[in-house]
């Protein structure tokens, strides 16, 4: 990982093997914030595991990630990510929902704004 900021905008390259999920977490949490708004995020993940209301399901790679937004918020004390995620595989069908895991696959790139919020966001 690695965290460029520049005021509230902060860019976070997620490398390989790494998770994007727990990544961007880490460095919301690294730079102290109370919350941060993913703007986008782009790359490739070598596998996926996304959320919705019909459960969980984890998706094998390369998937070309082409969006992803959602927001990190500290609740109870946690850095919490709530992320929602397009991926394309190669067959260029493409899947999305709430992005609970993936393995990145070479390097992801993640645009973070800062949001200061002075309360703990506990629902």
């Amino acid at each position: 990982m690695d965290i460029e900021s520049n005021g509230s905008r902060i860019f976070v390259r997620v490398d390989q093997d790494e998770d994007v999920v727990a990544t961007v977490r880490s460095a919301v949490e690294r730079l102290d914030l109370s919350a941060a708004v993913v703007t986008s995020g782009i790359g490739l993940v070598r596998s996926a595991e996304l959320g919705s209301a019909a459960g969980r399901r984890s998706f094998a790679g390369p998937l070309d990630l082409s969006a992803l937004s959602g927001s990190v918020l500290r609740r109870h004390g946690t850095q919490v990510a709530r992320l929602q995620v397009v991926l394309n595989d190669a067959r260029n069908r493409t899947i999305g929902g709430r992005l609970l895991s993936a393995k990145c696959h070479g390097v992801v790139g993640v645009l973070l704004a800062a949001v200061d919020l002075s309360m703990d966001v506990s629902t």
